[in-house]
């Protein structure tokens, strides 16, 4: 037999139940996994003239039955068709909460007592039983209230004293001493007798629909290690809306409850942060703080149910167990020996139609909040399982969208393996909820595909003798026994739990006259050998203990003898290290002598930097009055500048008046002698001549010959009145004219005296021609036997480069004997540079009028009436006398 250690050992600090390490997360795969528990329950019928839907085959089959055969099940014949749904039991609906109890939740509270973690929720339609399945009513107690029962009557005679175990509000807890448990407790005795906190919303008398007594006694669970001790902490919310609210927390009646938010702890584990948590010591205290948490609960009134649930409750039963010590009669101080497990209640609100509840308003957006938050429930199952399937195939898992609803995001690490899962559907076996019920049934039959990891609870192995606890008390008990019987050396015994040797159990009863006297006595020498073997086993054990111990103390005291050596090591080092802090604080005083010198030298600086600054500043300012000035004389300046410019202006409109006067006038005698010559040539009978604006040289010239030109449509609209006279004798002439073409064309170009050089790679070409300068003889035209004419014009465009333009036509002899020209086309030859030249600017109006605009305007008027009359021209020619002027 293996003896147990004298000497508590220092192990490792173990974490607690629903905490893993990400490792243990990797290895999830590898674990043994269960299937989630999924139980159904049949609601009874509210009245025998209902119609139901489903058929209980047996403990696990039920049988759905399509509405359209209901109407028709007493037909013989017919066939049958009906859809059938295992589960892991079906409660049928004459069933007892004792039956589900015991079916569904005593193994789940055997799990918390054993330190494991457990979930439990009720899933249906509104009004379907979840409520009373999970609380229970007056008469019939529910599953919470019997799992607390249990729970407290298995633990009654190892609970720790109140407020030894405090939590942490970060999902962990922490070991107080004897000292500050007792002044807890009392503070909450001051708060009980004042009535404040929870205690002033609290009755005297539990909810008679939740702590009903009527039930019978439950039987104590077995596997509790007696050796710990145990404390019981509820918490109570809902999550309404998809917002976690904490039904226990002290708002008053009159305030609103505030939402809570779902954190991540150290160890990766999901909690509602702020949450109160209660510590109860009774079934009835932990029924009282339920009740008081019922009152802010949100219920409703729709069509289906009277009171129906608005949101998901969860009622959280923690119980945190931990070692005691050697003596097993105070809690071991250290919070990483603590144990922590969980079970948790969820009563799920009923997914309901809008259609069928007829809700509005907030009860419809209630409904719209809880059917999503089921939706994504059963989205979070659906992905488990295809997760599962993928591994087994070998492809990339989804992600599982737990944070898409709080009920969900609250649960996920019972999902990921932290502990058992259980469900309870629940089916209202009524026609109308027959679509309900067939979701219902769809979603609890994927819900049993998927597979949770099983979780290995860890418990504490501090290397304490198991049955310490048990054997102190009756240690005790002896002695004082004895002091009763007045044994004076009583109180000297002393016991070592730590070293309880066992023997084995105690001497068989033996009757030694019986016939089977020497049997028997056979029997107990055997039994004595074997004790007496036992016995020196133990005993070699106790002497090699005491061989380890003593090695142990060797060890010690050459440890104890290197540690001398060491500190005299360390004072040496202690002394030279006094001595070099003794120089260093010389020099120090050396440098701060140093530094006070500087900082007088610092201050010279400074004042002598201030009184540069004021010099510098009253620089600037006088700086700033020049600056002053000198605007001041600027805007005098352009004041007498703007003055100086409004009187040159004035000038020059004045005198660009006058001379547009003068204009006027010459224009006024030239329009006059213009209408005296033609006055003479209508008086004379000869052929008119239209007028041009390039045509008043050619009228005061009289050397011009027996020739005179014509403009063909040239004259100005605004003076037409001068010619209104209608025109005699003008010369005929055939426009088709065409000359042999075997002769070939001979141009004559006329040009400038002093043409602008062209400059460009295409040049005009006019084969057997013949240049002139002038035009004013009709023989020009005639005796060269030229039939074509080219005018050559050069002008300056407006970007100031030369612009050459040929006006080409044809010559055709007149009736006459002379000769007129039909202009016909007309070609542009220009050379621009590829880049616009920056120095080249044209001129505003401004700097027109400046330059002398009235100067410049008769010529550019002149100039373009002159281009104008050369375009349209056409030469005639007279024999007679009569056209000279």
């Amino acid at each position: 037999m293996k003896a147990v250690s004298r000497t508590p050992m220092r192990v490792a600090k173990t974490p607690r139940v629903h905490q893993t390490t990400e490792k243990q997360r990797r290895d999830t795969a590898e674990k043994a996994k269960d299937p989630v528990n999924v139980f159904c329950r049949v609601r009874p019928l509210q009245s025998d003239a209902d119609l139901t839907s489903l058929r209980v085959k047996n403990s696990t089959t039920i049988a759905l039955n399509p509405q359209d055969q209901l109407l028709q099940h007493h037909k013989q014949n017919g066939a049958q068709r009906e859809i059938q749904y295992i589960f892991k039991h079906v409660f049928q609906s004459d069933a007892t909460q004792q039956d589900v109890f015991a079916s569904v939740a005593q193994p789940l509270v055997e799990n918390l007592v054993r330190g494991r973690n457990s979930l439990l929720f009720t899933y249906g339609v509104t009004g379907s039983g979840k409520t009373y399945t999970m609380t229970g009513n007056l008469r019939h107690r529910g599953i919470m209230p019997r799992c607390l029962d249990v729970l407290f009557r298995t633990i009654s005679d190892f609970q720790a004293k109140k407020f030894v175990f405090k939590p942490d509000k970060l999902n962990g807890f922490e070991i107080l001493s004897e000292e500050d448990a007792l002044l807890e407790r009392q503070q909450e005795m001051n708060l009980r007798f004042a009535g404040s906190g929870r205690f002033a919303y609290r009755n005297k008398d539990s909810d008679p629909e939740i702590a009903s007594q009527a039930s019978v006694e439950p039987t104590p669970l077995l596997g509790l290690d007696e050796d710990n001790m145990y404390s019981v902490f509820v918490t109570y919310i809902e999550i309404y809306n998809n917002s976690v609210y904490d039904l226990l927390e002290d708002s008053g009646i009159q305030k609103t409850l505030q939402s809570k938010i779902i954190r991540e702890d150290a160890q990766h584990h999901m909690f509602v942060h702020g949450v109160t948590e209660v510590e109860v010591k009774t079934v009835e205290d932990a029924l009282d703080i339920f009740q008081m948490g019922q009152k802010k609960k949100r219920m409703g009134h729709t069509v289906l149910n009277a009171e129906s649930s608005r949101s998901h409750s969860v009622f959280n039963i923690r119980l945190v167990q931990a070692p005691t010590d050697s003596q097993g009669e105070n809690v071991v101080q250290d919070r990483h020996n603590i144990t922590v497990s969980q079970l948790s209640l969820v009563d799920l609100a009923g997914s309901e139609r809008s259609s069928r509840t007829k809700n509005t308003g907030v009860r419809l957006r209630e409904a719209g909040n809880i059917n999503n938050s089921l939706m994504t429930l059963r989205t979070c199952l659906e992905y488990l399982r295809e997760n599962q399937q993928a591994a087994s195939n070998g492809f990339a898992p989804k992600k599982i969208p737990y944070r898409d609803s709080k009920i969900t995001h609250m649960f996920k690490n019972y999902f990921d393996g932290e502990g058992q899962v259980s469900m309870i559907v629940c089916i209202n076996p009524r026609m109308e909820d027959y679509d309900e019920n067939m979701q219902v049934m769809k979603f609890a039959e994927m819900t049993q595909e998927v597979q949770i990891a099983r979780a290995t609870p860890m418990k504490m192995d501090l290397g304490l003798t198991p049955g310490r606890r048990k054997a102190n008390k009756l240690f005790k008990i002896a002695v004082n026994n004895l002091n009763e019987l007045g044994i004076p050396e009583a109180k000297d015994l002393e016991v070592d739990v730590g070293l309880v040797y066992s023997l084995g159990p105690d001497f068989p009863s033996y009757q030694m006259d019986s016939p089977e006297a020497e049997v028997k006595i056979q029997e107990l020498m055997r039994y004595l050998e074997q004790r007496i073997e036992k016995r020196k086993r133990l005993r070699g054990n106790l002497d090699i203990k005491c061989d380890n111990f003593r090695q142990m103390l060797m060890n010690l005291d050459r440890e104890n003898l290197q540690l001398r050596t060491e500190l005299a090591s360390l004072k040496a080092v202690y002394k030279q290290e006094r001595d070099r802090s003794s120089a260093l604080e010389k020099k120090v005083r050396i440098h701060e002598s140093s530094i006070d010198v500087l900082n007088n030298t610092l201050s010279k600086r400074d004042r002598q930097i201030e009184e540069l600054t004021f010099k510098l500043n009253e620089k600037e300012n006088l700086l700033t009055q020049k600056e002053h000035e000198k605007e001041k004389q600027k805007k005098k300046f352009s004041s007498k500048m703007a003055v100086e410019s409004d009187k040159n202006k004035r000038e020059l409109e004045i005198k660009l008046r006058q001379q547009r006067e003068k204009l006027h006038e010459r224009m006024r005698i030239k329009d006059e002698k213009l209408r005296l010559v033609s006055n003479i040539l209508q008086s004379e009978d000869l052929p008119s001549m239209p007028r041009s604006q390039s045509s008043e040289d050619l009228l005061n010239d009289k050397d011009r010959g027996p020739f005179t030109a014509r403009t063909e449509s040239s004259v100005p609209a605004t003076r037409t009145d001068i010619y209104a006279t209608p025109r005699h004798g003008v010369a005929a002439a055939n426009n088709r004219h065409r000359r042999s073409r075997s002769a070939g064309d001979k141009w004559l170009e006329h040009r400038a005296a002093n043409p602008v050089p062209l400059g460009t790679i295409m040049q005009p070409f006019l084969k057997n021609r013949k240049s002139v300068t002038k035009l004013t003889d009709m023989k020009t035209l005639t005796e060269h036997g030229a039939n074509k004419y080219c005018l050559v014009s050069q002008e300056a465009d407006t970007d100031g480069d030369v612009e050459t333009k040929l006006y080409k036509g044809n010559v055709i002899p007149t009736c006459g004997g002379g000769a007129q020209v039909v202009f016909n086309d007309v070609e542009c030859l220009k050379q621009k540079s590829p880049v616009h030249s920056p120095t080249r600017k044209r001129p505003s109006n401004g700097t027109m009028s400046a330059m002398g605009v009235i100067s410049a305007l008769p010529s550019t008027v002149t100039s373009v009436q002159d281009v104008a009359s050369r375009c349209n021209l056409g030469i005639e020619g007279h024999s007679s006398k009569k056209t000279k002027i």
